[in-house]
């Protein structure tokens, strides 16, 4: 298992450079409510964490900003990590964590499917 994690954070070195993966929650946030994440990287550290926005209607979506959801009643707010999670699970992506030393911006990085 051990192997694999570290498979996972020299392949998002690499790819990084090669324009295969994506760091910091904007970036990261716009490939997830498209479905091209394949796995999502979190740091554990997660005090730092923006609130997001995200609706139940689309729940691959998220925001910064809650009035471009508009009128949406389904419309929520909560931390960064759960909703990324959120639409990292319902977008089909694994998810796994970044370990030292490894750092991404925002504690956030993405491997992507194309």
């Amino acid at each position: 298992m051990a192997s694999r994690h570290h498979a996972v954070l020299e392949r998002l070195e690499a790819e990084l450079t090669g324009g295969r993966a994506l760091q910091g929650i904007p970036a990261v946030k716009e490939a997830l409510a498209e479905g091209r994440v394949e796995t999502l990287l979190l740091a554990a550290d997660r005090g730092a964490d923006p609130v997001l926005f995200a609706s139940r209607r689309d729940p691959r979506a998220l925001g910064t900003d809650p009035a471009a959801w508009g009128e949406d009643s389904t419309a929520f707010s909560a931390s960064a990590a759960p909703l990324l999670l959120r639409s990292a699970v319902l977008g089909g992506a694994s998810c796994t964590e970044i370990l030292p030393p490894t750092r991404c911006t925002d504690g956030v990085a993405a491997l992507l499917r194309y």
